[in-house]
């Protein structure tokens, strides 16, 4: 398989801007909602923002929690949502280790970044690109970004607990 592309950000560069967040719900449905977004940003205080996207993980969980088979890969390796298929009961939305699947409040079914790049075209500060793990290595040589997003996980990709 082709080494596995993602979109990524700096925290400590991306202003909280929210312009990735509307610039893709107003692509893909002609509308400014976060709600509606296949990204967010999370603010963690003390004014941190971190860009969250599908990381198209090599074990990818979500396309393997899924009953329908809604969830697959290209050949490019990018993890897509079948909407044929996709039932939206929200499996994939547990299974993400990333909280990067979110479910659409118009349709019900899973939506999440496949990679178009419209944000980072249009991210004003630069915060944000198209990489790969041996990418992000290169660029994050001191594991600077790599520390700060581990060490607010729990902020980041809340998952609840299990009653």
């Amino acid at each position: 398989m082709t080494e596995l592309k993602f979109v990524y950000g700096d925290p400590e560069v991306c202003t909280g801007c929210m312009i990735c967040v509307n610039v893709c719900s107003m692509f893909y449905l002609k509308v400014i909602s976060p709600a509606r977004s296949r990204v967010r940003v999370v603010r963690v205080e003390p004014g941190l923002d971190f860009p969250v996207f599908c990381r198209n993980c090599e074990d990818a969980p979500c396309i393997a929690a899924c009953p329908e088979e809604a969830l697959s890969r290209t050949s490019k390796g990018i993890v897509i949502v079948n909407n044929k298929k996709c039932v939206g009961h929200g499996v994939c939305v547990e299974a993400c280790p990333y909280n990067a699947i979110t479910i659409n409040p118009d349709t019900g079914k899973a939506i999440k970044c496949i990679q178009c790049g419209q944000c980072v075209k249009r991210c004003p500060a630069d915060a944000i690109w198209v990489t790969t793990e041996e990418g992000l290595k290169k660029k994050d040589k001191d594991s600077r970004m790599a520390v700060l997003y581990e060490s607010n996980k729990n902020e980041l990709y809340p998952k609840e607990e299990s009653t």
